[in-house]
């Protein structure tokens, strides 16, 4: 705390040299301040009015300070600390302070668990068959029709990259026994001619190889991209479109329910809202039903373009490699822009898109 000394700062008022200090003697008497809670000592002139500091409660267990003179220090100053969501200063000590938080949404809260145990409810009741669901034979006829193309297409790209493992390691094979046919040489003169025969031979179905391993790879990318990407994308709406007709029936149902139970003034209240809320949920459905059919049919026009393409390009390469017909491979891998590469090159050179295979 701090404390007062009343001194006479011009001099006036002084009794002949006695050390005693009066208040009354000086016309304008000024005071300093001497406290340990103020940065600074400051000046204050007793002309104007006086106010007070007001004491903190540090350490007195009853907060009573009776004696103790109240009001502020003008402009001194001030410290204290700010709420989290109000931003009101508050004053006192530090650790006197409990932040505020704010509580949580219980409406919000509320809200989110009436509606999740009511599609609950909707799609249990459409398992016991305990009540109607909206069905449109025609988009769920051709959902399902793509649920059948996704195993079937995902069948093909599983074997797809098997076939591609085994060809990368025969290749490999035919890299090594004709390095070990051109090692042989140096070792044994008298067979030169026929080691230098089945190295050359080797070295054709190593580059033939590299050449189908190219058409193979471009193959199993569009396959993935078609399983993983494209249909995986029109699946994401499908379920969107799932989740709005179970909101629709829900709502359908429970209007359903107060439409056949007394008519009470609560009831028709109640109802008045649900049907506001089933018309909004009416018209998320509708929307979504169109999306779905739009997707379908893009994906139907993109799947048969594409992969006509791919099954032309991986036929005719299966075909001129197993023949032995290198010049036809190397035209093949030209008219499809199909890079190879070295099975000992790090990396994958060869970057193909399901949507950019297209030509």
């Amino acid at each position: 705390m701090g404390s007062y000394v009343d001194v006479n700062l011009d001099g006036s008022g002084m009794n002949n040299g006695s050390d005693h200090v009066t208040a009354t003697s000086a016309p304008a008497q000024k005071y300093v301040t001497f406290d340990d809670d103020i940065p600074n000592t400051r000046t204050y002139d007793n002309s104007q009015p006086f106010t007070a500091p007001t004491v903190p409660n540090y350490g007195n267990p009853t907060g009573n300070y009776s004696n103790a003179p109240t009001g502020n220090y003008g402009n001194a100053p001030t410290g204290g600390l700010v709420t989290q969501n109000t931003g009101q200063q508050v004053t006192g000590h530090p650790q006197n302070v409990c932040l505020t938080m704010e509580p949580p949404k219980l409406e919000q809260i509320k809200k989110w668990t009436v509606q999740n145990y009511k599609y609950t409810k909707q799609l249990v009741s459409e398992k016991f068959g305990h009540s109607t669901k909206t069905v449109d034979k025609e988009l769920d006829v051709r959902i399902e029709e793509l649920r059948l193309s996704k195993v079937q297409y995902g069948n093909m790209l599983r074997e797809a990259r098997a076939m591609y493992a085994r060809f990368e390691a025969l290749v490999s094979t035919h890299r090594n026994i004709r390095a070990q046919f051109q090692t042989l040489i140096s070792h044994a003169p008298e067979l030169q001619d026929q080691l230098q025969a089945n190295a050359t031979t080797q070295s054709i179905l190593e580059k033939n190889g590299e050449g189908l391993l190219g058409a193979i790879k471009t193959f199993v990318d569009s396959l993935n991209t078609l399983v993983n990407v494209t249909i995986q994308d029109t699946f994401l709406t499908i379920k969107n479109y799932e989740n709005s007709r179970v909101e629709y029936d829900a709502y359908r149902n429970d209007i359903d329910t107060l439409q056949n139970g007394p008519q009470t003034e609560s009831n028709k209240n109640k109802l008045l809202e649900l049907q506001v809320i089933f018309e909004n949920r009416r018209q998320k459905w509708e929307k979504l039903k169109s999306d779905t059919n739009t997707k379908l049919d893009l994906l139907g026009e993109n799947r048969s373009m594409v992969m006509k393409t791919q099954l032309e390009m991986f036929n005719s390469a299966v075909i001129a490699y197993f023949s032995g017909n290198g010049d036809k491979l190397s035209e093949v891998l030209a008219e499809y822009h199909i890079k190879t590469k070295k099975i000992s090159e790090e990396g994958d050179t060869t970057t193909n898109s399901f949507l950019a295979r297209n030509e």
